[in-house]
Protein backbone atom coordinates (compact mmCIF):
# COMPACT_ATOMS: atom_id res chain seq x y z
CA UNK A 1 0.00 0.00 0.00
CA UNK A 2 1.21 3.50 -0.76
CA UNK A 3 -0.05 6.91 0.35
CA UNK A 4 -0.55 9.40 -2.49
CA UNK A 5 -0.11 13.12 -1.82
CA UNK A 6 -3.05 15.27 -2.81
CA UNK A 7 -2.75 18.46 -4.85
CA UNK A 8 -5.41 21.12 -4.91
CA UNK A 9 -6.64 22.36 -8.28
CA UNK A 10 -4.71 25.51 -9.21
CA UNK A 11 -7.97 27.21 -10.26
CA UNK A 12 -9.67 26.60 -6.92
CA UNK A 13 -10.37 29.89 -5.13
CA UNK A 14 -9.89 30.41 -1.42
CA UNK A 15 -13.69 30.38 -0.96
CA UNK A 16 -13.95 26.95 -2.61
CA UNK A 17 -11.31 25.06 -0.65
CA UNK A 18 -12.43 21.53 0.29
CA UNK A 19 -14.28 21.25 3.57
CA UNK A 20 -13.33 17.59 3.84
CA UNK A 21 -9.83 16.10 3.93
CA UNK A 22 -8.79 13.15 1.76
CA UNK A 23 -6.03 10.55 1.84
CA UNK A 24 -5.62 8.13 -1.06
CA UNK A 25 -3.90 4.74 -0.88
CA UNK A 26 -3.36 2.16 -3.60
CA UNK A 27 -2.90 -1.59 -3.80
CA UNK A 28 -0.48 -2.73 -5.14
CA UNK A 29 2.12 -0.17 -4.18
CA UNK A 30 2.80 1.28 -6.66
CA UNK A 31 0.19 0.49 -9.31
CA UNK A 32 1.52 -1.44 -12.31
CA UNK A 33 0.52 -0.77 -15.91
CA UNK A 34 -1.11 -3.72 -17.66
CA UNK A 35 0.85 -5.59 -20.36
CA UNK A 36 0.89 -3.81 -23.70
CA UNK A 37 -0.34 -6.97 -25.44
CA UNK A 38 -4.12 -6.41 -25.73
CA UNK A 39 -4.68 -10.18 -25.53
CA UNK A 40 -3.16 -10.33 -22.04
CA UNK A 41 -5.46 -9.71 -19.06
CA UNK A 42 -5.25 -6.33 -17.34
CA UNK A 43 -3.41 -5.89 -14.07
CA UNK A 44 -5.92 -5.32 -11.22
CA UNK A 45 -5.64 -2.37 -8.87
CA UNK A 46 -7.49 -0.84 -5.95
CA UNK A 47 -7.95 2.70 -4.65
CA UNK A 48 -9.12 3.56 -1.15
CA UNK A 49 -9.94 7.21 -0.37
CA UNK A 50 -10.21 8.00 3.34
CA UNK A 51 -12.44 11.00 4.05
CA UNK A 52 -12.75 13.09 7.23
CA UNK A 53 -13.91 16.45 8.50
CA UNK A 54 -11.00 18.08 10.34
CA UNK A 55 -12.91 21.06 11.70
CA UNK A 56 -14.90 20.78 14.91
CA UNK A 57 -18.12 21.84 13.19
CA UNK A 58 -19.99 19.66 10.66
CA UNK A 59 -20.16 20.38 6.93
CA UNK A 60 -23.14 19.53 4.72
CA UNK A 61 -22.44 17.47 1.61
CA UNK A 62 -24.87 16.67 -1.19
CA UNK A 63 -22.41 14.57 -3.23
CA UNK A 64 -18.80 13.39 -3.58
CA UNK A 65 -17.70 12.56 -7.13
CA UNK A 66 -14.57 10.62 -8.04
CA UNK A 67 -13.42 11.12 -11.62
CA UNK A 68 -11.36 8.24 -13.02
CA UNK A 69 -9.85 8.79 -16.50
CA UNK A 70 -10.42 5.73 -18.69
CA UNK A 71 -9.06 4.77 -22.11
CA UNK A 72 -5.84 3.67 -23.78
CA UNK A 73 -3.59 6.69 -23.22
CA UNK A 74 -0.89 7.29 -20.60
CA UNK A 75 -3.05 9.67 -18.47
CA UNK A 76 -5.85 7.05 -18.30
CA UNK A 77 -6.04 4.89 -15.18
CA UNK A 78 -8.54 2.23 -16.25
CA UNK A 79 -9.43 0.47 -19.48
CA UNK A 80 -13.10 -0.06 -18.57
CA UNK A 81 -14.95 1.69 -15.74
CA UNK A 82 -17.83 -0.79 -15.78
CA UNK A 83 -15.50 -3.49 -14.42
CA UNK A 84 -14.74 -1.46 -11.28
CA UNK A 85 -16.49 -2.41 -8.02
CA UNK A 86 -17.29 0.81 -6.06
CA UNK A 87 -18.22 1.00 -2.39
CA UNK A 88 -18.73 3.71 0.25
CA UNK A 89 -18.64 2.87 3.95
CA UNK A 90 -20.79 5.79 5.12
CA UNK A 91 -24.19 4.62 6.37
CA UNK A 92 -27.09 5.95 4.29
CA UNK A 93 -24.90 6.79 1.28
CA UNK A 94 -24.73 4.96 -2.06
CA UNK A 95 -22.32 5.09 -4.99
CA UNK A 96 -23.05 4.69 -8.70
CA UNK A 97 -21.16 5.07 -11.98
CA UNK A 98 -21.94 8.06 -14.19
CA UNK A 99 -20.38 6.56 -17.33
CA UNK A 100 -20.56 9.63 -19.63
CA UNK A 101 -18.83 11.78 -16.99
CA UNK A 102 -16.40 8.96 -16.03
CA UNK A 103 -17.30 9.59 -12.41
CA UNK A 104 -18.31 7.50 -9.44
CA UNK A 105 -20.97 9.56 -7.68
CA UNK A 106 -21.58 9.17 -3.93
CA UNK A 107 -24.85 10.62 -2.57
CA UNK A 108 -26.85 10.43 0.68
CA UNK A 109 -30.43 9.18 0.87
CA UNK A 110 -31.67 12.74 1.46
CA UNK A 111 -30.79 15.85 -0.52
CA UNK A 112 -27.72 16.39 1.68
CA UNK A 113 -26.20 15.08 4.89
CA UNK A 114 -23.92 16.46 7.62
CA UNK A 115 -20.37 15.15 7.95
CA UNK A 116 -18.84 15.94 11.31
CA UNK A 117 -15.43 15.38 12.92
CA UNK A 118 -16.53 11.92 14.12
CA UNK A 119 -17.77 10.79 10.68
CA UNK A 120 -14.73 9.21 9.06
CA UNK A 121 -15.38 6.93 6.09
CA UNK A 122 -13.84 5.46 2.95
CA UNK A 123 -14.60 5.33 -0.75
CA UNK A 124 -13.23 2.14 -2.28
CA UNK A 125 -12.73 1.34 -5.96
CA UNK A 126 -11.77 -2.31 -6.40
CA UNK A 127 -11.01 -4.55 -9.38
CA UNK A 128 -9.72 -1.62 -11.45
CA UNK A 129 -8.43 -2.89 -14.83
CA UNK A 130 -5.28 -0.77 -15.04
CA UNK A 131 -4.60 0.70 -18.48
CA UNK A 132 -1.70 -0.54 -20.58
CA UNK A 133 0.31 2.69 -20.91
CA UNK A 134 2.88 3.73 -18.31
CA UNK A 135 2.11 7.24 -17.11
CA UNK A 136 0.46 9.44 -14.49
CA UNK A 137 -3.33 9.56 -14.18
CA UNK A 138 -5.10 12.40 -12.31
CA UNK A 139 -7.85 11.22 -9.95
CA UNK A 140 -10.17 14.13 -9.18
CA UNK A 141 -12.38 14.18 -6.08
CA UNK A 142 -15.09 16.84 -6.16
CA UNK A 143 -17.30 17.48 -3.16
CA UNK A 144 -20.46 19.59 -3.32
CA UNK A 145 -20.50 21.00 0.18
CA UNK A 146 -21.26 23.94 2.42
CA UNK A 147 -21.20 25.16 6.01
CA UNK A 148 -24.13 26.77 7.80
CA UNK A 149 -26.71 27.94 5.26
CA UNK A 150 -24.25 28.95 2.55
CA UNK A 151 -24.94 27.73 -1.00
CA UNK A 152 -23.40 24.43 -2.06
CA UNK A 153 -20.13 24.73 -4.00
CA UNK A 154 -17.95 22.28 -5.88
CA UNK A 155 -14.58 21.88 -4.16
CA UNK A 156 -11.86 19.86 -5.85
CA UNK A 157 -8.86 17.76 -4.76
CA UNK A 158 -6.58 16.03 -7.28
CA UNK A 159 -4.38 12.96 -6.75
CA UNK A 160 -1.77 12.04 -9.38
CA UNK A 161 -1.43 8.26 -9.57
CA UNK A 162 1.53 6.66 -11.32
CA UNK A 163 1.25 3.46 -13.34
CA UNK A 164 4.68 1.87 -13.40
CA UNK A 165 6.29 -0.73 -15.65
CA UNK A 166 5.64 -4.29 -14.52
CA UNK A 167 9.28 -4.90 -13.57
CA UNK A 168 9.80 -1.60 -11.72
CA UNK A 169 10.52 -1.62 -8.01
CA UNK A 170 11.92 0.74 -5.39
CA UNK A 171 11.89 -0.45 -1.79
CA UNK A 172 13.76 -0.92 1.50
CA UNK A 173 15.11 2.63 1.72
CA UNK A 174 16.97 2.61 5.04
CA UNK A 175 19.24 4.87 7.08
CA UNK A 176 21.74 3.30 9.49
CA UNK A 177 22.18 4.19 12.22
CA UNK A 178 18.88 6.05 12.70
CA UNK A 179 20.25 8.12 15.62
CA UNK A 180 23.71 9.73 15.56
CA UNK A 181 25.70 12.35 17.52
CA UNK A 182 26.23 15.81 16.06
CA UNK A 183 28.66 15.51 13.12
CA UNK A 184 28.09 11.76 12.75
CA UNK A 185 27.85 9.67 9.59
CA UNK A 186 25.11 7.45 8.13
CA UNK A 187 24.82 4.86 5.40
CA UNK A 188 21.77 4.92 3.12
CA UNK A 189 20.76 1.71 1.33
CA UNK A 190 17.90 0.79 -0.99
CA UNK A 191 16.70 -1.79 -3.49
CA UNK A 192 15.68 -0.72 -6.99
CA UNK A 193 15.13 -1.87 -10.53
CA UNK A 194 17.33 -0.78 -13.43
CA UNK A 195 14.59 0.80 -15.58
CA UNK A 196 14.46 4.25 -13.96
CA UNK A 197 16.60 7.22 -12.97
CA UNK A 198 17.13 7.88 -9.28
CA UNK A 199 17.86 11.06 -7.32
CA UNK A 200 18.68 11.56 -3.65
CA UNK A 201 17.46 14.83 -2.15
CA UNK A 202 18.13 16.30 1.31
CA UNK A 203 18.67 19.87 2.43
CA UNK A 204 20.04 21.75 -0.57
CA UNK A 205 21.49 18.58 -2.12
CA UNK A 206 20.11 16.93 -5.27
CA UNK A 207 22.36 14.01 -6.23
CA UNK A 208 22.08 11.51 -9.09
CA UNK A 209 22.25 7.98 -7.65
CA UNK A 210 20.96 6.08 -10.68
CA UNK A 211 23.86 3.63 -10.66
CA UNK A 212 23.97 3.12 -6.90
CA UNK A 213 22.13 1.16 -4.22
CA UNK A 214 23.90 2.75 -1.24
CA UNK A 215 25.58 5.98 -0.22
CA UNK A 216 27.59 7.17 2.80
CA UNK A 217 26.74 10.65 4.12
CA UNK A 218 29.25 12.28 6.47
CA UNK A 219 29.17 15.10 8.98
CA UNK A 220 25.42 15.42 9.61
CA UNK A 221 24.73 18.15 12.15
CA UNK A 222 20.91 18.28 12.33
CA UNK A 223 17.86 16.06 11.93
CA UNK A 224 17.59 15.21 8.23
CA UNK A 225 14.96 13.66 5.99
CA UNK A 226 16.27 11.93 2.88
CA UNK A 227 14.11 11.59 -0.24
CA UNK A 228 14.83 8.94 -2.87
CA UNK A 229 13.02 9.80 -6.11
CA UNK A 230 12.59 7.39 -9.03
CA UNK A 231 11.42 8.58 -12.45
CA UNK A 232 10.53 6.36 -15.39
CA UNK A 233 8.22 6.19 -18.41
CA UNK A 234 7.66 8.57 -21.31
CA UNK A 235 9.29 11.99 -20.61
CA UNK A 236 6.04 13.66 -21.74
CA UNK A 237 4.09 11.82 -19.03
CA UNK A 238 6.60 10.35 -16.56
CA UNK A 239 5.80 8.50 -13.37
CA UNK A 240 7.55 9.33 -10.12
CA UNK A 241 7.86 7.40 -6.89
CA UNK A 242 9.41 8.88 -3.73
CA UNK A 243 10.53 7.05 -0.59
CA UNK A 244 11.76 8.77 2.57
CA UNK A 245 13.91 7.92 5.54
CA UNK A 246 15.20 10.01 8.44
CA UNK A 247 18.12 10.39 10.80
CA UNK A 248 17.86 12.00 14.24
CA UNK A 249 20.85 13.96 15.56
CA UNK A 250 21.41 14.28 19.29
CA UNK A 251 22.28 17.85 20.30
CA UNK A 252 21.76 19.11 16.71
CA UNK A 253 22.77 22.41 15.18
CA UNK A 254 19.75 24.69 14.89
CA UNK A 255 18.95 27.35 12.30
CA UNK A 256 15.92 29.25 13.54
CA UNK A 257 14.38 32.67 13.07
CA UNK A 258 13.60 33.31 16.72
CA UNK A 259 13.82 31.62 20.10
CA UNK A 260 11.88 32.17 23.30
CA UNK A 261 13.14 30.34 26.38
CA UNK A 262 10.84 29.90 29.36
CA UNK A 263 13.19 28.54 31.97
CA UNK A 264 16.91 28.16 32.65
CA UNK A 265 19.34 27.81 29.78
CA UNK A 266 23.11 27.43 29.41
CA UNK A 267 25.09 28.88 26.51
CA UNK A 268 28.60 28.91 27.99
CA UNK A 269 30.89 25.94 27.86
CA UNK A 270 33.96 25.54 30.03
CA UNK A 271 36.24 28.56 29.83
CA UNK A 272 39.42 28.18 27.79
CA UNK A 273 42.50 29.79 29.33
CA UNK A 274 44.40 31.49 26.51
CA UNK A 275 47.61 32.46 28.31
CA UNK A 276 49.43 29.73 30.22
CA UNK A 277 52.83 31.36 30.77
CA UNK A 278 54.34 34.41 32.42
CA UNK A 279 56.34 35.16 29.28
CA UNK A 280 55.29 37.73 26.70
CA UNK A 281 52.48 36.39 24.47
CA UNK A 282 51.04 37.33 21.06
CA UNK A 283 47.89 35.63 19.74
CA UNK A 284 46.35 36.08 16.29
CA UNK A 285 43.35 33.90 15.47
CA UNK A 286 39.77 33.77 14.16
CA UNK A 287 36.72 33.12 16.36
CA UNK A 288 35.13 29.72 15.51
CA UNK A 289 31.83 30.77 17.12
CA UNK A 290 30.21 33.62 18.97
CA UNK A 291 31.62 34.08 22.45
CA UNK A 292 33.17 36.36 25.03
CA UNK A 293 36.78 37.33 25.68
CA UNK A 294 37.50 37.97 29.36
CA UNK A 295 40.71 39.68 30.43
CA UNK A 296 42.20 39.94 33.90
CA UNK A 297 44.63 42.86 33.67
CA UNK A 298 47.36 43.23 36.35
CA UNK A 299 49.91 46.02 36.66
CA UNK A 300 50.99 45.50 33.06
CA UNK A 301 48.86 46.12 30.01
CA UNK A 302 47.04 43.82 27.59
CA UNK A 303 46.47 45.09 24.11
CA UNK A 304 43.72 43.46 22.05
CA UNK A 305 41.62 44.10 19.00
CA UNK A 306 38.58 42.46 17.41
CA UNK A 307 38.23 42.90 13.66
CA UNK A 308 34.70 42.07 12.46
CA UNK A 309 34.70 39.06 10.09
CA UNK A 310 38.17 39.81 8.76
CA UNK A 311 36.98 42.99 7.07
CA UNK A 312 40.43 44.57 7.10
CA UNK A 313 39.10 47.67 8.86
CA UNK A 314 38.52 47.97 12.58
CA UNK A 315 35.20 49.78 12.75
CA UNK A 316 33.15 51.42 15.49
CA UNK A 317 32.20 48.97 18.18
CA UNK A 318 35.45 47.02 17.96
CA UNK A 319 38.25 47.23 20.44
CA UNK A 320 41.88 48.39 20.17
CA UNK A 321 42.65 49.96 23.51
CA UNK A 322 45.06 49.81 26.44
CA UNK A 323 43.40 48.91 29.71
CA UNK A 324 46.24 49.74 32.15
CA UNK A 325 43.99 50.76 35.00
CA UNK A 326 41.27 48.12 34.55
CA UNK A 327 41.16 44.85 36.42
CA UNK A 328 38.50 43.04 34.32
CA UNK A 329 37.49 43.51 30.71
CA UNK A 330 34.69 41.61 28.89
CA UNK A 331 34.63 41.76 25.07
CA UNK A 332 31.81 40.27 22.91
CA UNK A 333 33.03 38.41 19.78
CA UNK A 334 31.13 37.18 16.71
CA UNK A 335 31.93 34.07 14.72
CA UNK A 336 34.55 34.87 12.06
CA UNK A 337 35.98 37.92 13.85
CA UNK A 338 39.77 38.25 13.78
CA UNK A 339 41.23 38.44 17.30
CA UNK A 340 44.63 39.90 18.19
CA UNK A 341 46.01 39.80 21.75
CA UNK A 342 49.40 41.14 22.84
CA UNK A 343 50.56 40.84 26.42
CA UNK A 344 53.98 41.59 27.91
CA UNK A 345 55.52 39.30 30.50
CA UNK A 346 53.49 39.10 33.73
CA UNK A 347 50.79 41.20 32.16
CA UNK A 348 47.60 39.32 33.11
CA UNK A 349 45.36 36.49 31.90
CA UNK A 350 42.88 36.00 29.08
CA UNK A 351 39.97 33.53 28.79
CA UNK A 352 37.62 32.46 26.00
CA UNK A 353 33.96 31.66 26.79
CA UNK A 354 32.49 30.04 23.65
CA UNK A 355 28.82 29.94 22.73
CA UNK A 356 28.67 26.33 21.57
CA UNK A 357 31.82 24.75 22.95
CA UNK A 358 34.32 25.45 20.14
CA UNK A 359 37.79 26.30 21.51
CA UNK A 360 39.69 29.28 20.17
CA UNK A 361 42.47 28.02 17.85
CA UNK A 362 45.79 29.30 19.25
Amino acid sequence: MTVVIQTQDADTSAEAEPLLSYTLTTTPSPLKASPENPQAPEEPGEIVISVARQSGTPADAESIRVHVPAGTMAPDLATDLTKISPRISLTGWTVRLDAPAKEFVCTPASSHAPIGPDTGFTIQLSDIPISRKVGTAPITVTESSRTDSDPFEDRTTVFNLGKFPADFYLREFRCEPPIIPNGGDVKLTWERSANATYELLYGDVNRDVTNRTSLDIEGIKSDTTFYLRATTGDPTNPVTRILTTQVTVTKPDLDIGGLTVNGPTQLFQAAQKLINTHEAVTINTVAPSDGLLWFWVTSKEIRFSVEPHGSGVITAGTYNTDYKDQKRVLVPVCKGDRISISRPAWGGDAYWFPFGGLPLPI
